[in-house]
């Protein structure tokens, strides 16, 4: 029985360490809100179509999986309001980081599928692809909890426009 116990911690203890010192795959959590700076829309002034020509608010979260510290990949989803428009996302992304320091530049790109429903309107779905570049600051690297600053151009129901978002990563 006592070989037993001294096998399960030492196997535990080393389990514990090799999950930062040998894995090259770790899982993360993101939570992220900001500001939808409408910028400019591809449909005419004259069209009978749903026009977005407000700002807007808009909120993710996003599973994802980070391969040796420099790229990440994620599944996402979230809620916008642009006015008195609403509407839901799905999207998958990926993020180049720089390095693995405790302030981390990185770019990357989103591509989803947008789905709104305008007052008003019959409610509509539209392809959503977005650019992000933004700034991390990791507080822990071993317990991977950071907050991050980003922005970008995004383009979803014909529409261009610029996310100001914040947003916790643990």
């Amino acid at each position: 029985m006592k070989k037993i116990l001294l096998l399960s911690l030492l196997w535990i203890s080393f389990h514990g360490n090799a999950q930062y010192q040998y894995s090259t795959m770790r899982h993360y959590i993101k939570i992220e809100g900001g500001a939808l700076k409408y910028y400019v829309s591809t449909i005419s002034e004259n069209s009978d179509k749903l026009q977005l020509a407000e700002d807007g608010i808009a909120f993710n979260g996003i599973y994802g999986w980070d391969f040796d510290e420099k790229i990440h990949l994620g599944l996402g989803g979230g809620f916008m309001s642009l006015g008195d428009t609403k509407g839901v996302t799905a999207f998958s992304e990926i993020n180049f980081y720089v390095s693995n320091t405790h302030i981390n530049p990185y770019t990357g790109i989103r591509v989803g599928y947008s789905y709104i429903f305008p007052e008003g309107f019959a409610s509509q779905g539209d392809l959503l692809a977005e650019f992000v570049t933004g700034l991390q600051i990791n507080f822990d690297l071993y317990t991977y909890f950071s907050i991050y600053l980003q922005t970008g151009f995004m383009y979803t129901q014909k529409s261009l426009m610029v996310p100001l978002r914040i947003g916790l990563k643990f």
